[in-house]
């Protein structure tokens, strides 16, 4: 009877545990969406010679040590992360509005720190520009050209 009783307390429990990991990876698969206000935030910054360098130099100082020299999340650093830096390099970053790269660059989400104190709102602006490189722009569909 003991270890019938047993039996089912660490099977309850496994379960409990179980379902626990599942909310948690749920939870930590969230998509990450800017409000629609930041979203719709319009890159001050023109996109040039000088701000395409400016940008590079400043994500390989910020970024480069997670996300990688092409932007595919395999920097130096990454493999020391609870989670997997994004793919910068991927075409469905131009699915992403520069407003809300803003934002997430400005609030920022674990492990990524926020960016709102490490550098100035041009300085992420610029960011931007030179991110926008790293990924193949989509080709224009019939609906319209690819992009924001």
């Amino acid at each position: 009877m003991k270890r019938t009783r047993a039996v089912v307390a660490a099977s309850a429990g496994l379960a409990i545990l179980s379902a626990a990991a599942v909310l948690w990876g749920a939870a930590a698969e969230e998509p990450w969406v800017a409000p629609a206000r930041n979203a719709k935030r319009a890159n001050p910054e023109a996109v040039n010679d000088q701000s395409l360098a400016a940008g590079k130099a400043l994500y390989v100082k910020n970024c480069l040590s997670c996300h990688g020299t092409e932007g595919k999340g395999n920097g130096p650093a990454a493999k020391d992360l609870e989670k997997s830096p994004g793919d910068l390099s991927k075409p469905a970053m131009w699915d992403e509005t520069d407003g809300a790269i803003f934002w997430k660059l400005s609030t920022g989400r674990k492990p990524m720190p926020t960016f709102d104190t490490l550098t100035t709102e041009t300085e992420r602006w610029q960011i931007i520009n030179y991110m926008r490189t790293l990924a193949p722009k989509p080709a224009a569909t019939a609906s319209g050209p690819a992009g924001k």
